[in-house]
């Protein structure tokens, strides 16, 4: 890694057994608690403050670029009717940024990052078990707003405090300060919605898989895999590489349904062993906005008039003819 001065020192990626998935919730609650109303660590000495602004939606974007794949697979998204609440995470907080450059080997594992993308790195406080990676988040600076990618953890740093990609630090402030007071908040559903990619380790087999998802949007809480004709679904386990594994799922083809920290979920069918990248033609929440609600109206049709009504008129040759006859003859 190649580091200017005055900037954090490059972190390896965490190799560990795998945790419980219970730490999918604990490092949610990592970050976006710190995203709403909690204390900061922006500098050595903590502040305390509450979320005021609101990132805005005209941000500068990166999305992982893995080279297109041919796998066939096929996809089916679901959406549970009543998605599980999660804290908001609109609210911008205050932190502090610093720069480096990102080299190949960041903790969430992603690959073939373009050098002058806009990637962050977070506290291992915050990152977790990999709880977070693939999340955006919208950082505003002296000079500007930037959305990066998480993709990396930060040992050195604390809560709030934030190691961004060179050219995602050009974006907000001036590289020659080293560190910049900046707000920033966790994007959800970023748009547009991504194609989810997924990547089998090269040493996956019947008895042991390893797979990586990227391109989701929003971090993910959950995957489950099941033979692609039929079977109960298992779930697999992350580990701090961001991979998801699971022992003796067998040869495949496999169906595998993925789970994002907002409950939106997609199905994958046709996930074999082959190695490498594979696109899926699936994204985990609507590419579109839903529609707006017509607020034409329609001028309600005049009522008819009523008909006229015919004055009264006397019988021809009635009595009262005769009798008016008579008078006017004297």
């Amino acid at each position: 890694m190649s580091r200017k001065p005055g900037t954090a020192v490059h972190r390896i990626p965490l190799r560990q057994d795998h945790f419980r998935s219970g730490w999918a919730w604990s490092a949610l609650g990592a970050l976006l608690a710190v995203v709403g109303v909690v204390v900061w660590v922006a500098r050595p000495e903590p502040i305390t403050c509450e979320a005021t602004t609101t990132a805005t939606d005209t941000m500068a974007t990166t999305q992982i670029a893995l080279p297109p794949s041919s796998s066939g697979v096929a996809t089916k998204r679901t959406t549970p009717p009543e998605p599980a609440p999660t804290a908001s995470p609109s609210s911008a907080v205050p932190g502090e940024a610093r720069y480096y450059s990102f080299s190949p080997g960041v903790a969430c594992s992603y690959q073939d990052l373009p050098v002058d993308g806009f990637y962050v790195g977070i506290s291992t406080h915050e990152y977790g078990n990999a709880d977070l990676c693939g999340a955006f988040l919208d950082v505003h600076g002296p000079y500007g707003d930037v959305r990066v990618l998480i993709a990396d953890r930060c040992p050195g740093c604390a809560p709030g405090q934030l190691d961004l990609s060179t050219a995602a630090f050009e974006q907000i402030a001036d590289p020659s300060q080293g560190v910049a007071d900046i707000r920033y908040s966790v994007v959800r559903d970023p748009d547009p919605a991504p194609e989810v990619i997924y990547e089998v380790k090269p040493d996956s087999s019947a008895s042991w898989l390893a797979v990586l998802f990227s391109n989701t949007g929003n971090p993910l809480r959950q995957v489950a895999i099941r033979p692609a004709d039929g079977g109960d679904w298992q779930d697999l386990t992350r580990g701090p590489d961001n991979h998801w594994t699971i022992s003796g799922a067998g040869e495949g083809p496999f169906a595998v349904r993925v789970t994002d920290l907002y409950d939106n979920a997609t199905e994958i069918y046709g996930l074999t062993l082959d190695p490498g990248p594979h696109r899926t033609g699936a994204r985990l929440y609507p590419n579109e906005p839903p529609p707006e609600p017509d607020t034409t109206t329609t001028e309600p049709a005049p009522a008819p008039l009523p008909a006229p009504t015919a004055l009264p008129t006397t019988p021809a040759g009635s009595e009262a003819d005769r009798a008016l006859a008579e008078c006017k003859a004297g």
